[in-house]
Order: structure tokens, then C-alpha cells, then sequence
């Protein structure tokens, strides 16, 4: 795996960019945006990318989220985002958007690094395969003592997105009943940057993601 480390001067612009979140700024730092962002971006997440096939034995794919916001339908009208965020995918297995997993996460805030693993929002077709695997008892268990050992070691789990079990599912047992509520499922790993900020290594985030594989594995053998 290159290591091709983020650097502190991105963290350092990422900061700045929240301190003024104006085109005015941003085009008067675009070389700095260039230099100690998008550059470094490029080359961190096809390190990641690599260490990740190394890890799990499989080629990823790999993608960096635009800077740019998308402000249609939101108040919050400010141009850019503070973070960097890429995702991470299997190839070959006919993933339209790694949004709907299996897929790897990570998001450079300002303030910390997050680690992910899972599926934000599964396809229509992968969310009916999804609710009926976990109709099953015996696999609800089974993943919700998954997902609750993550949980133990400090993962954070991200809480069901629907109040009620959708129609059409019984909700038996308090595991089935809880994962039928999900639209996704995905874990999370915070890491908090160092003051200063340092170089963010590429092997931190692959450790950080072998946590979180058990996950990864169980959607992609579950729902591809």
C-alpha cells in the first residue's frame, strides 16, 4: 500500500473554509484548495483503496464526494462542505452507488476522522431481500448480536430509521422488530484529530475499517 497521507495543510484549509464559506474565499484559495486538498485526496484514497483490496482480498472501487453542496432543497445555502468524504466499494459486483452498499466509509471532518461499513440506504431490490432475510429469527439474532458486539467496542450504530415495522412483516421477536425498521445499516469509528492536527496515515484508516468488516461481509453475503 503507497502511503500517500492526507496532510494537516488540507485539515488546515477544511478549517479555514468553515471560518468563511463564500465563493469569494474559496476562489481566492483554489490553488490552495488544489494543493493541500484535491491532490492529496486523490493519491489518499486510491492508498485506501489498495490497502483495502489487500485486506479483504477483493479489487475496490473508489470514489471522492464533490466539495461543492448541493443547495436545492436546503436552508442552509452555504456553497461548500468542510469534510472530505470517499467511499469505497467491491468491483465487479454491479454496485450502481456505493450509498447503497456494501461499501467502506470515511469522512476527514475537522475536527475528527469517521470510519464507516455498511449500506446507507440499500436499493429497492437489496432493501426487500434485506427485510426478508431478517424476517428469519434465527438470522435477526444473529445479526443483532453482531451489531451489539460493535457497539461494545465502541462503534456507534445509527438508530432505525422507521418508527414502525413496515406492513406486510410481522414484527416478532425485539431483534426482528428493530432491524425491519431499517432502511440501511451501517457502524461507525470516530477518531478524534490531534492537536495539531498531523498527517492522517492511510494504514490508521484500513485498521479502523478491518473493525467494521464483519458488517461489510454480512451485507455482501446477505444481499448480493
Amino acid at each position: 500500500m503507497t502511503d500517500a497521507r492526507f496532510p494537516a495543510d488540507g485539515i488546515a484549509f477544511l478549517q479555514a473554509l468553515a471560518n468563511d464559506n463564500s465563493r469569494d474565499w474559496f476562489q481566492a484559495n483554489k490553488k490552495r484548495y488544489e494543493a493541500d486538498v484535491k491532490k492529496p485526496a486523490e493519491l489518499f484514497t486510491k492508498a485506501i483503496a489498495e490497502g483495502l483490496a489487500d485486506s479483504i482480498g477483493t479489487a475496490m472501487e473508489h470514489k471522492i464526494f464533490r466539495i461543492h453542496r448541493d443547495v436545492r432543497f436546503s436552508k442552509d445555502k452555504t456553497p461548500y462542505n468542510t469534510h472530505v468524504r470517499l467511499a469505497f466499494w467491491p468491483t465487479g459486483r454491479g454496485i450502481k452507488t456505493p450509498m447503497a452498499g456494501p461499501a467502506f466509509y470515511l469522512s476527514i471532518e475537522t475536527d475528527e476522522l469517521i470510519c464507516g461499513a455498511g449500506a446507507l440506504g440499500f436499493a429497492p431490490d437489496a432493501l426487500a431481500r434485506y427485510r426478508t432475510t431478517v424476517s428469519a429469527p434465527k438470522t435477526a439474532e444473529a445479526l443483532d448480536r453482531l451489531l451489539g458486539a460493535l457497539s461494545r467496542e465502541g462503534h456507534r450504530i445509527d438508530e432505525p430509521e422507521l418508527k414502525r415495522v413496515p406492513p406486510g412483516f410481522d414484527a416478532g421477536t425485539k431483534a426482528q422488530a428493530g432491524l425491519l425498521r431499517r432502511k440501511g445499516l451501517s457502524a461507525w469509528h470516530h477518531m478524534a484529530h490531534s492537536t495539531p492536527p498531523k498527517d492522517i496515515n492511510p494504514a490508521a484508516c484500513i485498521e479502523a475499517f478491518t473493525g467494521l468488516t464483519p458488517l461489510y461481509d454480512w451485507i455482501a453475503d446477505s444481499l448480493l
